[in-house]
This record gives C-alpha cells, structure tokens and sequence, in this order.
C-alpha cells in the first residue's frame, strides 16, 4: 500500500518532540540525534508499511526509534559482557603467566592505556578477537587463520609488557 503524505512535513510537525524525548531516554544528544536520523530513514524505507487506520504516523515513528534504541541497548550489554569476559581471560592468562611474572592488580584503564599503546594493525587484530572467531579475522585481514593466531599470541605478550611498565610507571 502506497501512502499518500509527505513524510518530511509530517517529521518536521514532531521533530522536536521526538528528539527532546530521544534526549531524556538516552541522556545523550549526539546518540539522540543517531538514533532520530536511524528512525526517520527506516520510517522512510518502510513507508509502505504503515497504515494510518492501526495508528498516526507520529506514533509508527516513535515506536521505530523506540525499537532502534532498545537494539543498541541490547548489542551495547553483548559488547560490554564480551569485553569484560576477555579482560577477565587476559588477566587469567597474564597471573598465570610465570615467565611474566605480572604480580598486580590492573584495571580497565590500564589495559586500555597498554592497549593504546600497540600499533594500529596490531590493536585491530586484539579488538576483533574480542567478539570475532578466528576465521573470521583471517578472513577480514586476508591472512591465514594460523597467523592470526600467532599474532595474537604476541600481541598478548605485548599487552603484557605494557601492562607491566605502566604498573611501574604509576608506582614510581
């Protein structure tokens, strides 16, 4: 079904509306204004698909923005969880680690800032292995699965080592 409105002029009559709401429900403006565009292209796209008689377009579009920010919230908690369980991993392996010998308590903090300190190709490869399985990463960087495990390997002993100089650079 093919509706007959302009949707920009019907947009612009809540606009503010929405995006003040947007504002109050994510406490952030910049991720308001992400999440009001998201909203108003898939209401565009999918414009078709609304029908005035189950409700008024000003509703339809709330209710897809609405949705939009209920899946950043979800894929925001799988990302938090799956860095916290490798920041877990990472600091498991590094105690276990004798010939490291990294006898300290580290936070998140630190291991960005040794995280910081890797070269850009090498941080990218760590990032990905935090959610993307290995052959995944091959795939991405075109390199065999068994030199990313390999560099994964030296990256962790990298991230070791940084760890250990900024544990000794605080502790001066």
């Amino acid at each position: 079904m093919k509706n007959d409105f302009n949707l920009c002029e019907m947009f612009e009559a809540f606009h503010q509306d929405l995006f003040r709401f947007l504002v109050k429900l994510t406490g952030d403006a910049h991720e308001s204004e992400d999440i009001l565009q998201d909203a108003y292209v898939r209401a565009y796209l999918k414009s078709a698909l609304f029908n005035p008689e189950k409700g008024s377009l000003k509703n339809w579009v709330y209710k897809i923005a609405i949705n939009i920010y209920y899946d950043r919230e979800r894929f925001r908690a799988r990302e938090e969880k799956a860095v916290s369980e490798y920041y877990e991993e990472l600091y498991r392996e590094t105690s276990a680690n004798e010939n490291e010998n990294l006898n300290f308590e580290y936070s998140k903090e630190m291991i960005n800032m040794a995280l910081m300190m890797l070269a850009p190709d090498r941080r990218a490869i760590f990032l990905l292995s935090i959610k993307t399985p290995l052959r995944d990463i091959a795939e991405i960087l075109s390199i065999a699965e068994g030199t990313v495990k390999s560099r994964l390997f030296y990256i962790r002993k990298e991230l070791c080592a940084n760890l250990k100089k900024i544990y000794e650079e605080e502790n001066l």
